[in-house]
């Protein structure tokens, strides 16, 4: 079986003629699309309060009903992040009490993605609020 990962730790099984994996099938599983989506705007919005480590970034997507999303997919955004300059990381050796954790802090470029996607979520509730109110009509 051919399996296709996205960025976010997403997948699919290849081999349809030219199908994107998981199209028709998102709510299927225990996680929807839009789920997915909520995370890198949250992991933004976390770290827009205080410089975080990413076990405590996933405790807090644990507490917006994002829990159970594979640690390896968080760590692999918060590298792009960095890599695009949306944040920074350094290394705490202080501030533990086991292996130095790397700990991520929010670049003024983050706060700037930070405001388009609090934008896009806002426009993105109101569409959901008039879906919900043609699907609540029938």
């Amino acid at each position: 079986m051919n399996h296709n990962f996205n960025r976010d730790g997403i997948h699919g099984s290849g081999g349809g003629r030219g199908r994107r994996p998981g199209r028709g099938r998102r709510w299927m599983g225990d996680r929807s699309l839009m789920d997915v989506r909520l995370i890198e705007p949250a992991l933004l919005a976390f770290l827009s309060k205080e410089p975080q480590h990413g076990y405590a970034l996933l405790e807090r997507l644990d507490y917006l009903g994002l829990g159970g999303t594979n640690p390896s997919a968080i760590y692999r955004v918060l590298r792009d992040f960095e890599e695009i300059g949306l944040v920074k990381s350094d290394w705490d050796e202080e501030g533990t009490q086991g292996p130095p954790r790397r700990v991520y802090v929010l670049t003024d470029e983050g706060r700037a993605a930070l405001k388009r996607a609090e934008k896009s979520l806002k426009e993105t509730c109101q569409k959901i609020n008039a879906l919900l109110e043609i699907v609540e009509s029938e």
